[in-house]
């Protein structure tokens, strides 16, 4: 048999493909070899791809930007334009954001989010005590919260992620890179015909970096008319046209999909690898706005507290003292709380407790108590039950020593006293913000503080088992025939007033300073 016959590109030569290929490989290799005529190839086919785009921006030859590209900016421009000014300061508007979470509330959550409202709370307020009304406006909270499931929560952060994307689209400088192609372009003057002329691109190369960043994340497929709806609740009136909005977008999507505008960048800069940086945002608002109403409903309730504190607190040193004007210490007090307000730390925490304890002990305690418990009832009394003689002897000379007490721990704290010089050395020591340099510090009014609410405490427990044994003394001279006190005529005879009444005086103003402790100290 015979050979075969071969054609004449048989047989070792390459055949017309293969020889493309070959020539792109040498091609590719030569470049490897030399970045820069790989750079000037790039460029070259980025610049054919230019001249075939079918939107007319640019001119690869010359390097202009067309009057096309002026255009496609002025109907945006003319569309959001008037937008610009209503929607200043939109982008982290808390309004806004309320306004939108709201819009999405269900009939039982605008019901409930009133239960925790301030006038509501205010009005409760009337009828229950703290403790149950805070109950209360906590259970209304936690079924409000849970109204915002999964899927509401992800539609109210989509819907304000495209308020974001909106807002920042809207704000771009379109005037200023106006300009540049007409400059008799007035701001403002959307019926303007421009007369717009091609200019060196490199003039508008940075903008359309910039005008990428909020263009590339628009999108389509968005709710815009939901974005609108909470636009025009948060303005009043519609921002901008609805259709022409849409379209804009469309245009816009068109535009940056085309990659015409990311081409144009890297021809004029001579940047083949320039990619545009685009972050599309994810917002999420709900959560923020929960705890901020978390923190406003627990600030208003403390706020009712305080007011509720001060006022009782005002009627009973009223009650007690017939005035509110009381200042008795001289050390231990606000003022001296400066100095250590500065060097971060709480200094003195009892002073309104301390102030009033002084003021009672000193000044009614020492002198209307002591004439009728003590010279009459102590001293002068004859008791039928000795046990309770001896609880209001003991209960009445503790308080005493802690009248005395007091006078002395207030003195101490003068400049030149023990606990105040103590305070000084260990003040003067202290470097801001260094945590070992204020330990003594913190020491030394940690004991000075312990003193004072020891003081507060045992003065109360004393206080209360006297006040017992005085109510007993009250209801014996009310009998018909006294069972505690064998003497009382003879007690009576030596105090002009009538000694019942001046019991329940003590009385009262015991039981009102005891819970004058009770709200003043600290916990």
């Amino acid at each position: 048999m015979g050979e075969p016959s071969r054609s004449p590109k048989s047989a070792g030569q390459p055949s017309e493909g293969s020889s493309g290929l070959l020539h792109r490989l040498i091609s590719v290799f030569l470049a490897s070899a030399d970045p820069q005529r790989e750079k000037r190839r790039l460029l070259k086919q980025i610049g054919k791809d230019l001249q075939r785009q079918r939107f007319k921006f640019y001119k690869p030859k010359s390097g202009e930007a067309l009057g096309g590209l002026a255009r496609f900016f002025f109907e945006i421009y003319r569309t959001v334009g008037p937008a610009q000014t209503l929607l200043q300061g939109a982008d982290d508007s808390a309004a806004l954001k309320t306004i939108l979470i709201e819009a999405h509330h269900s009939q039982e959550q605008r019901r409930l989010r009133e239960e925790f409202s301030e006038p509501v709370i205010r009005e409760r307020a009337e009828k229950l005590d703290t403790k149950e009304l805070t109950t209360r406006v906590k259970d209304a909270m936690v079924s409000y919260f849970s109204g915002f499931d999964a899927s509401t929560v992800k539609q109210i952060n989509d819907t304000y992620t495209h308020v974001h994307m909106l807002v920042h689209f809207v704000k771009f400088d379109y005037y200023f890179v106006l300009r540049k192609f007409d400059s008799s372009l007035q701001e403002g003057f959307f019926g303007y015909t421009p007369r717009f002329e091609s200019i060196n691109a490199e003039y508008v190369s940075d903008d359309l970096k910039d005008f990428l960043e909020v263009a590339a994340p628009l999108s389509r497929e968005a709710d815009w008319d939901a974005v609108l709806d909470v636009l025009r609740e948060y303005k009043g009136v519609d921002v901008m046209d609805r259709a022409a909005w849409k379209k804009s977008v469309n245009t816009v999507a068109n535009v940056v999909q085309s990659g015409i505008l990311v081409q144009i960048i890297q021809h004029v800069d001579e940047e083949p690898s320039y990619r545009a940086d685009v972050q599309v945002p994810r917002k999420h608002i709900v959560e923020g706005y929960l705890n901020t109403l978390k923190t406003q409903v627990e600030g208003s309730i403390r706020k009712l507290a305080h007011e509720r504190r001060t006022k009782k607190v005002e009627q009973l040193v009223q009650a007690i003292f017939g005035t509110t004007a009381i200042q008795r210490t001289r050390y231990y007090t606000e003022a001296a709380n400066l100095a250590y307000t500065k060097k971060m730390l709480a200094g003195f925490l009892h002073v309104e407790a301390i102030n009033y304890l002084k003021a009672f002990l000193v000044d009614y305690f020492k002198r209307d108590v002591r004439i009728i418990i003590s010279d009459l009832f102590i001293v002068r009394g004859q008791w039928s039950d000795g046990v309770l003689s001896q609880q209001l002897s003991d209960s009445y000379y503790a308080v005493m020593n802690i009248a005395q007490q007091i006078v002395d721990f207030d003195d101490s704290l003068a400049e030149e006293g023990e606990l105040g010089i103590k305070l000084k050395k260990a003040g003067g020591r202290v470097v801001e913000r260094d945590s070992a340099s204020a330990k003594q510090l913190r020491q030394a009014l940690a004991v000075v503080n312990e003193t004072a609410l020891k003081m507060v405490n045992e003065t109360a427990t004393n206080l209360i088992t006297m006040g017992k044994v005085i109510k007993l003394l009250i209801d014996d001279l009310d009998r018909e025939r006294a069972e505690l006190i064998q003497n009382w005529k003879d007690l009576q005879g030596f105090t002009e007033r009538p000694l019942r009444e001046q019991l329940v005086s003590i009385y009262k103003r015991t039981y009102y300073f005891v819970q004058l402790m009770q709200v003043s100290v600290k916990k």
